[in-house]
């Protein structure tokens, strides 16, 4: 048995063992709402069709135990998902394997992504306004439209309680690093308001004690007779800033028709280690409406329509000159993205008696990115392409219910995707492009064995259509606009059992056989472009066990096992952890102090290296987590709390996708309530 297997399995020994001890946290209120009209599937309703898969939760009370800043730091400690950095500076967010350009992410039920790479970094956005987070995977409704081949991340944020909220939070750190935090709402009638303002800084994150510049991270660039190479200490060019603002008017009339209008706003700057790069401005901002009636006793109606603007500018500090830093990376001094997208669906929701609940959806989207730069040698912007992609679907499922213990979900979507150019520089005129379209049908079984044993499964096919950078870039790589879609086929079966009132477990087996996966190939002459060229497998088991023995103390362990294979070099795909286990304890004392831990422990898994390009297989690592909260009572209404959190205290060395991680962290805070 390997070094790895024993060490996985001496982790989940003790966290079993130390989940027996006295648990389940009572947990302090949060003010505000969640605001369950961003959902697409209401997840209080437990509708068959989310049973029939596997959906994790993250509540407001669980980012604040583990002391998340941003999503990506809320999304960490989940079975299936994995969380690291890379590219940019960027965290990217994989799930069951799957990249986050094969997800679809959402902020109350609107697709927010950068429309080019469709990626988005998650942690330029900060929890503060965020009520819950759904993360999907498997199977996933059909409503949720295309592009969903490896799962659905909803944000939902805060809307107004029943009673006026007014809250103040402060933290601080080293590095200059500080956040401050306004959360205001209330109703009045039928008519409510909510708004968060957030503003964050830092000048950088701290590097392991035992980081050694001779592992060659941040290369061994040469600019004008400087050399770069990181050293150690604070992480060169790792320093940020964000602003951020979400807002919400609301009307409900009658319990059964609300209408919302909602803002989402976030105006950043960062560095953007390694590359001499810093992302001088990035700016999105989201505004929708949505709305739902029930228009009959069987009948439910809802829509939504937004518009979300995106715009960044990447500049290039060490060449601002007349510097190079090697063409792999630095092709110009400035890059500048000017995108929107807008939006509408409409899903219909009909009780068809006492078998038979249909769901009807239709979604559209329109992608607009315009790309300009400033070339090496050139001191003007030049515009390096406008392109455009349509995406329609329409969607149909039916949740049967055949008895007591037996429902089944029955649905299909058609998807169709329509690119263009709208205007490029080595082309006259609008260019349009063979379009793409896809059928994705998809069948589950939720089987409820008694009041505490269900068993579940699923089998569906799902789509990614090429990104808009994979069919048109002219720079490192060479589009291809010929490229077919990713498709997998998703297979999930597990079970859930209530072992006590306060034992909870479930398993899951999942397996993806995914075909025309895009990817790159490097032809004789060197050059570099995008083709269908590989088909992949993930499969993988996660188990979670929940404890709560007492009303003060809670535990919480998962476990994801995952295998990949690249079927073309018989390789495991990269940043793919083979082993990922989690462990949450949390204890409440009865004068108001509250303790949480959480533990995580990656095993076995292979990145590219930044400079050599060589195939490497990371260090194992263990990172620890801790926080204190003490409340200090209430004056006058208000009520305080004062809290200390560090991040690996270990301080433990370690690599992400070939990207340095933070060493030690520790912040401290006030929160002040009315």
């Amino acid at each position: 048995m390997s070094k790895g297997i024993v060490s996985i399995l001496g982790l989940f020994m003790m966290m079993v063992a130390g989940s027996v001890l006295p648990a389940a946290a009572a947990e302090s209120p949060t003010n505000g709402d969640v605001f369950t009209l961003g959902e697409v599937i209401v997840s209080e309703e437990k509708q068959a069709v989310d049973l029939a898969t596997t959906v994790t939760e993250i509540t407001a009370e669980d980012i604040k135990a583990r002391s998340a800043q941003t999503v990506a730091d809320a999304l960490e400690m989940l079975p299936g998902v994995d969380v690291e950095k890379g590219g940019k500076g960027q965290s990217y967010v994989r799930v069951r394997g799957f990249d986050q350009g094969d997800l679809k992410v959402l902020i109350d039920g609107i697709p927010v992504y950068e429309q080019y790479f469709r990626d988005l970094d998650l942690a330029q956005f900060p929890v503060a306004a965020i009520s819950k987070i759904t993360v999907t995977k498997g199977a996933s409704s059909v409503l949720y439209g295309a592009n969903t081949m490896g799962g659905v991340i909803n944000i939902i944020t805060k809307k107004a309680g029943a009673k006026p909220t007014y809250e103040v939070d402060t933290e601080w750190g080293d590095y200059g690093t500080q956040s401050y935090t306004l959360n205001t709402g209330a109703k009045s009638g039928d008519f409510s308001y909510w708004l968060t303002y957030n503003f964050s800084q830092s000048d950088a994150y701290n590097l392991a004690d035992d980081f050694d510049p001779a592992d060659g991270f941040n290369g061994t660039h040469t600019v004008n007779g400087t050399h770069f190479q990181e050293d150690g200490g604070s992480r060169d060019d790792s320093g940020y800033i964000r602003r951020m603002i979400n807002a919400k008017l609301g009307w409900e009339p009658t319990d059964e028709t609300s209408v919302f209008l909602t803002f989402d706003y976030h105006n950043n700057a960062k560095g953007i280690p390694v590359r001499t790069w810093t992302f001088s401005d990035w700016e999105q901002w989201t505004l929708g409406l949505v709305g739902e009636t029930r228009a009959t006793d069987w009948l439910k109606l809802k829509g939504r329509v937004y518009y979300m603007d995106f715009a960044d500018t990447i500049h290039e500090t060490a060449t601002a000159a007349s510097g190079l830093l090697g063409k792999k990376y630095h092709q110009f001094y400035d890059s500048s993205y000017d995108n929107y997208t807008a939006g509408s669906e409409v899903q219909a929701f009909i009780n068809a008696g006492q078998h038979n609940y249909i769901k009807l959806g239709l979604n559209f989207t329109l992608d607009h990115h315009e790309q300009k730069e400033i070339p090496i040698g050139s001191s003007s912007w030049e515009d390096t392409g406008t392109f455009e992609a349509q995406t329609y679907s329409i969607s149909a499922e039916d949740e049967i219910s055949v008895n007591k213990w037996l429902s089944i979900v029955v649905g299909a979507s058609y998807d169709y995707f329509k690119p263009e150019v709208k205007d490029s520089p080595d082309e006259d005129g609008e260019i349009a492009t063979d379009h793409a379209d896809s059928v994705n049908p998809q069948i589950g079984a939720v089987v409820t064995l008694s009041e505490k044993t269900t068993l579940h499964a699923s089998i569906g096919k799902k789509t990614r259509f090429p990104h808009l950078k994979e069919l048109y870039t002219s720079s490192i790589v060479t589009g291809n606009p010929g490229l077919d879609p990713q498709q997998t086929i998703a297979y999930e079966i597990g079970a859930d059992q209530r072992f006590t009132d306060r034992l909870n477990g479930s398993i899951a087996y999942f397996y993806n056989d995914i075909s025309d996966l895009i990817d790159t190939t490097t032809d004789s002459e060197g050059n570099k472009y995008y083709v269908n060229i590989n088909d992949a497998t993930i499969q993988g088991l996660e188990l979670a066990l929940d404890f709560a023995v007492t009303r003060n103390f809670s535990s919480g362990v998962n476990y994801t096992y995952m295998n990949t294979k690249d079927d073309s070099t018989g390789k495991e795909l990269y940043n793919r952890p083979r082993h990922r286990a989690n462990l949450d304890l949390r204890y409440r004392f009865p004068f108001g102090l509250s303790t949480s831990a959480q533990g995580s422990y990656v095993a076995r898994q292979f990145y590219e290296h930044q400079t050599t390009y060589a195939r490497t297989r990371a260090t194992n690592y263990f990172l620890l987590s801790a926080r204190l909260e003490q409340e200090l009572g209430r004056i006058w209404g208000v009520e305080g709390r004062i809290y200390v959190a560090g991040q690996n205290l270990t301080d433990k060395y370690y690599v992400e996708d070939g990207e340095l991680t933070a060493g030690r962290t520790v912040i401290a805070g006030l929160n002040f309530r009315y």
